[in-house]
């Protein structure tokens, strides 16, 4: 007998028994709604299909011929929810069906198809797609310009729309083939690219910064004059993403014409001066230190030194804390391309000029207020003065310092410090976590900083550590991490171990395969299979890990092949297909007792609601959520028609106090800030994942998201785009907007605190 739905207070949060889905919530509603307040024969056969639908979808699974009829039932409202469902479950068995449905009488209907089509990823779909670009319907044409953003495709339809038509949709493209520019023939995007930056009759603003975002993700030296031209655009996207093609091509030529562009960076003020500074650093770290050091003795280029020096030390005299991040980080990258000669190291007189000021400048900061600040001139100022700079360093980690600035700090003794092996070895040990218990919030994240510092001196700086450090410490440290308690620092442990292959280090890795439990389960199992991938990629590699005892290495390996075999029958389908590469690379298995990625797939059991995420949630009126921060405040409104299972899984936490005095752990300037780790390291979450709601709501300014590792493995984290942010676009669960207090994420820094509230 099927549960009906208790109509209440159409404000209040409404949900639904725990087998409906959470994508066909709008759905569901749009066709009670249909009904004008009664029931009839007609709509309780709707809403019977609808919970079917539903259900099939929360599971990820749907009978075959089931989910076909229903695409094509004689209700849109049905069709439209089979659609939907069948992007999200990932149903390849029926792209031709969906195909057909972008022609679907119904508009919602074969836009649905053709953002579902574009999700299953199958290029059967390709040339139905194509076609639909040429649709008489604007919006028909737009659903299958992004559906080809998220489809293998050679960009045929795509470069043809970019040559010309409305304005919309050439940004669509142009958004598109940022995805694509694997897939598209790389002289023909160039050219494209090249046409678009010189046109005559000029490009608008808003497709200009698009097609500079091809130029990053397809970097071609031969543009990069063009590129440089849009440098003195007085349009901050578009300068802003000038600056950061020219931090893809890496084209010293594009030098010259940065160093320019900054003496306008006065015509700017508040945040888009904040943003073209930010993005002009960045430009500066990655352009002037290969230039620098091209010309190392060449008095002539002295002045670009001191020049590139100014620009950055001046940028680190701007009040806003994100750019001064970004011009400390700048000079790390500069100077770290640059290595100083021991003596240099030691002596400062010894230095550049430049170089000097540099160091000078980043010592200033070591004891900011703003921890992204402090961690920020740590690494620069162990970067700019070398060895010259362990005292201080010293001196840091013998101060209390929260995990985040004391993480930065190991970073750079292992990069810099003159005799490193001692401090990293005494925060690479057990102690740090406390494995017999709970581990203390953010000590993971010292403890992994200074296992992957001895991992550094290992393989980059063998001359400043004994050799006991590769032929007793190192593994014992190693293999001890593997094996503790904290996934976190299991996962790292056991990535590491990758690179030390030895019968001890293959053991141990098979071993924390068996004990892995909890929330991180899955993320030291993965990490168990790129270990193997790394250890095991070769028969000569093989038989050094087992160090020529074939005994040993029947059996280790037996560990391993069992492993795999274990992972192919696992509910999550990242594990199956990473044990799948890993067997395909390791040649552990025959390729005939390797499941295609196909049988992996078709083979994947029921998804099951954890008992602790709140029932499946009717699309809803969903509250507005208040965040306080010692920053200030910003509203969030919850999209509870485009999201409702992932609002009410947000609002449902912070009825549990979860939100409370949580941190903002990530924070790259410009881009996002993230937020909701309960550990405060950016590994946490409330302990189950939940399903991925995608949709083709835009990733603009102030957009709210649910960060996730994969399809339908979000949780408690969220972020908020600083800027717009196309690349996210149906690829991340929109669940709301910033709608008041926007200039308060500008604010936000790493490690600032806030709580979530519903507002009444």
């Amino acid at each position: 007998m099927v549960r009906m739905v208790r109509f209440i207070n159409p404000n209040a949060r409404t949900r639904i028994p725990g087998y409906w889905s959470p994508a066909v919530a709008l759905l569901i509603m749009a066709g009670l709604a249909l009904l004008a307040g009664g029931c009839s024969p007609e709509g309780d056969l709707r809403q019977d299909r609808l919970q079917r639908i539903a259900r099939w979808q929360d599971q990820r699974l749907a009978p075959g011929d089931s989910l076909l009829a229903l695409l094509k039932c004689p209700d849109a409202h049905v069709r439209l929810a089979a659609a939907h469902a069948a992007g999200l479950i990932g149903r390849n068995d029926v792209v031709p069906q969906l195909g057909e449905l972008l022609e679907d009488p119904s508009l919602a209907v074969s836009c649905r198809a053709a953002f579902s089509l574009g999700l299953l990823g199958d290029t059967r779909a390709v040339a139905r797609l194509n076609e639909a670009t040429r649709s008489g319907q604007q919006q028909m044409r737009l659903a299958a310009l992004e559906g080809l953003a998220h489809l293998p495709n050679d960009g045929t339809a795509l470069l043809a729309t970019a040559a010309g038509g409305p304005q919309e949709e050439v940004q669509a493209t142009w958004n598109s083939l940022r995805n694509r520019v694997a897939d598209v023939d790389s002289t023909q995007l160039v050219a494209a690219m090249a046409q678009g930056m010189s046109a005559a009759e000029g490009v608008p603003d808003d497709t200009m910064w698009r097609i500079l975002r091809c130029v990053e993700a397809l970097p071609d030296t031969s543009l990069t004059p063009l590129v440089a031209r849009h440098c003195q655009s007085l349009h901050p996207q578009v300068r802003v993403h000038a600056y950061r093609a020219l931090t893809r091509l890496g084209d010293p030529a594009g030098l010259a014409p940065l160093l320019a562009a900054f003496s306008g960076h006065d015509q700017f003020d508040g945040r888009t001066r904040d943003r073209v500074d930010i993005a002009g650093c960045r430009a500066l770290g990655r352009l002037a230190g290969p230039a620098l050091n091209s010309t190392s003795g060449d008095a002539g280029r002295e002045p670009d030194a001191e020049q590139v020096a100014a620009l950055l030390i001046a940028a680190a005299g701007r009040p806003s804390p994100h750019v001064v991040a970004s011009a400390l980080a700048a000079m790390q990258q500069i100077c770290a391309e640059m290595p100083l000669p021991a003596e240099a190291a030691w002596q400062e007189s010894l230095l550049p000029v430049w170089r000097i000021r540099l160091a000078r400048c980043s010592k200033n900061f070591l004891a900011s207020d703003h921890l992204m600040v402090r961690a920020a001139a740590i690494r620069a100022f162990a970067a700019t003065r070398g060895g010259g700079g362990s005292q201080d360093l010293d001196e840091i980690m013998t101060t209390p310092q929260v995990p985040f600035v004391a993480a930065a700090c190991l970073e750079a003794i292992g990069k810099y410090h003159s005799a490193p092996l001692e401090l990293l070895a005494t925060h690479a040990g057990p102690a740090q976590l406390g494995d017999s218990g709970n581990p203390e919030q953010g000590a993971a994240l010292v403890r992994t900083a200074a296992l992957a510092g001895l991992n550094h001196l290992w393989h980059e700086r063998r001359s400043v550590v004994p050799d006991s450090l590769a032929l007793e410490m190192l593994p014992r440290l190693l293999n001890a991490a593997a094996l503790a308690n904290d996934f976190v620092v299991a996962t790292t442990a056991v990535g590491l171990l990758g690179d030390h292959p030895s019968p001890g280090a293959l053991a141990t890795v098979c071993e924390a395969w068996v004990l892995a439990s909890g929330p991180g389960r899955n993320d030291v199992r993965r990490s168990v299979l790129a270990a193997l991938d790394q250890m095991l990629a070769d028969a000569d590699d093989r038989l050094a890990a087992c160090g020529g005892d074939s005994a040993i290495g029947d059996s280790l390996l037996g560990q391993a092949v069992s492993l795999l075999q274990a992972a192919w029958q696992d509910p999550d389908i990242r594990l199956r297909k990473d044990a799948r590469e890993t067997a395909r690379n390791t040649g552990l298995l025959p390729d005939y007792l390797i499941p295609t990625e196909a049988s992996l797939e078709a083979t994947l059991p029921a998804v099951t609601r954890d008992r602790r995420q709140p029932p499946v949630a009717v699309p809803h009126k969903a509250p507005k959520i208040l965040c306080s921060t010692a920053r200030g405040d910003f509203v969030i409104q919850l999209a509870g028609k485009l999201a409702p299972n992932t609002c009410d899984n947000m609002v449902a936490l912070i009825e549990q106090e979860f939100y409370a005095d949580l941190t903002f752990h990530r924070v790259v300037p410009d881009f996002v800030i993230q937020g909701g780790c309960p550990r405060g390291d950016g590994w946490g979450g409330p302990g189950y994942m939940i399903r991925s709601e995608w949709s083709r709501a835009p990733y603009t300014r102030g957009v709210v998201g649910i960060a996730h590792d994969g399809k339908d493995t979000g949780g408690s984290q969220f972020f908020v785009t600083i800027s717009e942010q196309p690349h996210l676009n149906g690829r991340y669960t929109v669940i709301g907007n910033v709608i008041k207090g926007l200039e308060v994420i500008d604010m936000i820094e790493v490690g600032d605190q806030f709580t979530l509230t519903i507002l009444p």
